[in-house]
């Protein structure tokens, strides 16, 4: 986790904490999936129970997913897209 020693490292004033006007860089997580059962480490589970997909993150302080999804992403058309491209790859 990114601290105001590390900012200081980088020469950065505007990173290095969570406050107004600051950049902030979140990434949350859920740790009451079957997986992450039986962890007394809330850290360890993160690093070793595969914790690939982040509950909220902000990038910039703003939310950029919320509850696993990103907010206005048509899934349903993404998935179109995505196929239509792989079927014009596979013809060639």
């Amino acid at each position: 986790m990114g601290h105001a020693g590390s900012a200081a490292a980088l020469g950065r004033t505007d990173i290095g904490q969570i406050a107004p006007g600051m950049q902030a860089d979140l990434a949350l997580f859920t740790l009451d999936g079957l997986r992450f059962s039986g962890s007394h480490d809330p850290v360890a589970a993160l690093l070793l129970c595969a914790a690939d997909r982040a509950d909220r993150v902000m990038v910039a302080g703003k939310w950029r997913v919320v509850d696993g999804q990103i907010p206005g992403l048509d899934i349903p058309e993404l998935i179109a897209k995505h196929s239509a491209a792989a079927q014009k790859i596979i013809r060639g």
